[in-house]
């Protein structure tokens, strides 16, 4: 047997779905030979990619590693199957974002300043994919995020501007204790079941974790979750409480609170291929313009500002 592509995607099919089963479902095979599949894959590669029990499946600190350079491997391929005239003139810009309700206005804004290219847009939730992506040239831009003690370093052939700094919220149950504050201290939200994403590659969730261990406690992360619907829903019928965005809209359902002392901080950070140096400027007021058109949307964050100021952006 040898890796190919067919495997890759096996693998990027169960760590997103977070379940042999589920993935099964979606690939359109039966659990068991879906599983027997894995176990092959895994002989070959020399490690475990997964730990399995009664919840599903959580990637190794070896299948962190496989499916980092998997995902890059199969976006590089999907991008030259997706090769097309405009790639071939120069007239495409492929932009790279994640989780992130700036990158829509964004895409818009570029649509609107360059009206004659083809523009692209590919969402990750491994964000590192996303720097490599760039570096390798498979993306011309892309929106990313970093945090305190985790900033991002770029090589000589990428550039890279600061979009926002903005603190970090979390999401609450309309209807919890909690949230009818104007803010609530981290220490407050010990006891409560978190939704804790895999890790991003740029630093979340080490920072919430950081920042939770320096409040006293370690949170308990029932949940692991990419999927931003599910994530919602987890949250709107009690179950759980989350970090999000300072942008994040919660819905009815959901209550969206600062943290006291702004303990958690991130920036949005937009970074290109140095062959785009030239239109640097263009790309970052585009992508500013977006951020303070959702921001002026954001209740919450409005009234964070008021309270706080805007935070500068870093020189």
């Amino acid at each position: 047997m040898q890796l190919e592509l067919r495997h890759l995607r096996t693998l990027r099919a169960i760590a997103d779905h977070g379940s042999v089963t589920r993935a099964a479902a979606a690939l359109g095979v039966s659990q068991p030979a879906l599983t027997a599949q894995l176990g092959r894959i895994e002989r070959l590669l020399g490690g475990a990619v997964f730990t399995r029990d009664h919840r599903g499946v959580a990637a190794t600190a070896f299948g962190e590693f496989v499916l980092a350079r998997a995902r890059v491997v199969l976006a590089g391929v999907d991008d030259l199957l997706a090769a097309g005239p405009y790639e071939l003139a120069g007239q495409a810009i492929r932009v790279g974002g994640f989780e992130n309700p700036v990158v829509v206005p964004l895409v818009a804004n570029l649509a609107g300043a360059l009206p004659e290219a083809r523009i692209t847009l590919q969402t990750e939730h491994y964000v590192r994919v996303l720097v490599d992506m760039v570096a390798n040239g498979r993306l011309d831009v892309a929106l990313v995020a970093d945090y305190p003690d985790h900033e991002l370093r770029l090589g000589p052939a990428m550039g890279m501007g600061v979009v926002a700094v903005e603190p970090v919220f979390v999401a609450l149950p309309a209807v919890h204790p909690l949230a009818g504050r104007a803010e609530v201290e981290l220490a407050e939200l010990a006891g409560e079941p978190w939704v804790l994403p895999p890790p991003d590659g740029m630093g979340w969730p080490e920072h919430l974790l950081e920042a939770c261990r320096r409040a006293g406690f370690t949170p308990r992360g029932r949940y692991q979750l990419v999927e931003a619907g599910v994530r919602r829903e987890l949250i709107a019928a009690g179950h759980a409480v989350s970090a999000c965005q300072a942008l994040y809209d919660p819905g009815e359902r959901v209550s969206v609170l600062p943290l006291r002392g702004n303990p958690l901080w991130m920036r949005q950070v937009l970074i290109w291929r140095s062959s785009f140096a030239a239109h640097a400027p263009a790309l970052l007021e585009s992508a500013r313009a977006a951020h303070a058109a959702v921001a002026a949307r954001s209740p919450v964050y409005t009234a964070w500002t008021t309270r706080y100021g805007r935070p500068p952006l870093p020189s």
